[in-house]
């Protein structure tokens, strides 16, 4: 990321300076590690909350063997579409926000240049036409199909889309991966009440879990 920032070139071929590289490595990191968390918490209270989906998984994760590496579970096709699935129903972050260039006709509605802009990340992820039966934690629904960019926004979308979104579901599909083939869990709670936080959205009181080794 470092390399990709220093060698990064602006519209005009001018590069950043060095207070901008810090500032971005600094959101990387500070972004990046409570909204991981966030999304492995939600996963594995949707896991254990739906025993089919649980079944499938610990199927999926079994048949790579003793000691994968972390490529191997960040290929598995079922573990993605549970952390992709995580971020459908419970986005981390719901107002990436755009400050408009120029004016903007929207409907009926004309946006002046300077107007601040932003998806309604959760009324999109909850469309049932979009995604039948939105309030059902249904990670088949990734294996069927990939998402059109503008049906599924976790990270934003477009050239300002999170920076770190690649390296955030790469992460995620490790750590969850290893947990469920190391840990059993059992869920204490069967409904987790959902709000937002520190300018994220989050499971209110944490997902409180029983942990024990397999």
């Amino acid at each position: 990321m470092l390399t990709s920032l220093v060698e990064a070139r602006y519209d005009d071929g001018s590069k950043m300076d060095d207070d901008t590289i810090r500032d971005h490595l600094r959101t990387l990191l500070f972004a990046g590690h409570e909204t991981t968390a966030i999304v492995l918490a939600w996963a594995l209270y949707f896991v254990h909350r739906e025993p089919e989906v649980r079944t499938e998984l610990l199927a999926e994760l079994r048949g790579l063997g003793d000691d994968p590496d972390p490529e191997a579970l960040a290929r598995l096709p079922y573990l993605g579409a549970v952390v992709d699935e995580t971020l459908r129903i419970r986005p981390v972050t719901v107002d990436p926000q755009r400050i408009l260039r120029k004016p903007m006709q929207l409907g009926r509605w004309h946006l002046p240049a300077g107007a601040a802009v932003c998806p309604a990340t959760t009324l999109l992820h909850f469309r049932e036409d979009l995604w039948p039966e939105p309030e059902r934690f249904s990670p088949e629904r990734f294996l069927a199909r990939k998402p059109a960019a503008n049906t599924f926004l976790p990270f934003g979308d477009g050239v300002h889309r999170c920076l770190g979104a690649t390296f955030a579901r790469f992460e995620a599909c490790v750590i969850l991966g290893t947990l469920l083939r190391e840990f059993a869990f059992e869920l204490h709670d069967q409904r987790v009440e959902w709000g937002r936080g520190r300018g994220t959205l989050e499971p209110v009181g944490g997902v409180r879990m029983r942990v024990c080794r397999e």
